[in-house]
């Protein structure tokens, strides 16, 4: 028995995304498997098998780390800026009502 990683495509162009895995003696058993189990109420567009032994797994924090600081990537100061300019803008309408409230 093998196990066999499923991967499925709801729609054409979305991502394909983990799902869940199979246990089947061959690769046409899985194949039956993933249909019934991952796509029995036609919620796939496509599916992936993928035998579990050609995943490979990185766990090493060191390699995981890039070489070089892009940190300015991220986009921290980015999100910052948005939630004060949301902050601003509610402020000005809070003090817009008031004014028409009161005036």
């Amino acid at each position: 028995m093998h196990v066999w990683e499923v991967f499925r495509q709801e729609q054409e162009g979305e991502p394909m995304v983990h799902v869940g895995s199979v246990v089947a003696p061959d690769r046409a058993r899985a194949l039956e498997y993933a249909r019934d189990i991952y796509s029995r109420r036609y919620e796939a567009y496509r599916l992936w098998l993928v035998p579990r032994e050609a995943v490979v797994e990185v766990t090493d924090p060191d390699f995981l780390q890039p070489p070089i600081d892009r940190t300015y990537r991220m986009g921290v100061a980015y999100r910052v800026t948005v939630e004060k300019r949301r902050q601003i803008k509610e402020m000005f309408e809070k003090v817009a009502r008031e004014v028409q409230g009161g005036g």
